[in-house]
């Protein structure tokens, strides 16, 4: 059965952002104190369960992706796939590892595709552009409608809905591969891991200049008003950087 399906985001207010992001780096903190007393500690053992999938579809989707968007992208894709499960194995969530895989690898496409960018916000855009490739490689309606709301959704930090499992769990990776986001929720063993398999080489720099681009071109689209709040700043302070 379809759902409705998001269709722009548009830029959300200063003071929502604001708010927001306080309230994500004070659960941050929150977090960070349990595991100083010793309470929820994250487990080195999902280091055996970050592989890609191996079904058909996730290499179709990883070799699209490679034909649309730079190295730099790809890994971030990468890293936000295995960061995801690395927090779903830390809350306890259950996914399906293709829908959130195909999520990830694909959740940025419109950043440095032409083809598939447009007017509107590049999260939307690009799974719009995913919705559509999903279909005509026949893949199953449903599945493929969540995906897009998991790309859709995946920066919407003001988005108070619900999310699928596979659309939180996004979310999270990529927070934690742009912004740091719950970065102490995933063991440092299996951080060190997830970064020499996909380098974060120049993304800081080369992920920053697109953002931006995005912002200039697009003055009221969402990621904007990221932009507008302090986004680069986040984006060069990420603890992942330092060692």
């Amino acid at each position: 059965m379809s759902r409705a399906l998001t269709t722009e985001l548009g830029r959300d207010p200063k003071a929502a952002l604001i708010f927001n992001f306080a309230r994500l780096g004070i659960r941050d903190k929150f977090y960070a104190l349990r595991q100083s007393i010793g309470f929820g500690r994250p487990d080195r053992a999902v280091l055996d369960h970050l592989g890609v999938p191996d079904s058909e579809m996730a290499q179709k989707a990883t070799a699209w992706a490679a034909s649309l968007q730079p190295d730099f992208v790809q890994y971030h894709g990468l890293r936000s796939f295995a960061f995801g499960v690395a927090l779903g194995d830390y809350h306890n969530v259950r996914f399906d590892r293709e829908m959130l895989y195909i999520a990830s690898i694909l959740h940025d496409i419109s950043l440095a595709s032409p083809s598939c960018d447009g007017p509107g916000s590049f999260e939307v855009e690009a799974a719009r552009c995913a919705h559509n490739w999903l279909g005509e490689q026949g893949y199953d309606r449903e599945k493929a409608d969540i995906i897009h709301e998991a790309m859709a959704l995946h920066s919407a930090v003001c988005h108070s809905g619900p999310r699928d499992p596979e659309g939180l769990l996004l979310h999270l990776g990529a927070g934690v591969d742009v912004v740091g986001m719950q970065v102490m929720n995933i063991h440092t063993d299996v951080r060190a891991q997830i970064l020499r398999d996909y380098p974060r080489t120049g993304f800081v720099r080369d992920f920053g200049k697109l953002v931006a681009d995005q912002a200039d071109r697009k003055p009221r689209c969402h990621i904007a008003g990221l932009v507008g709040v302090g986004f680069a700043k986040a984006l060069a302070s990420n603890p992942l950087d330092r060692g």
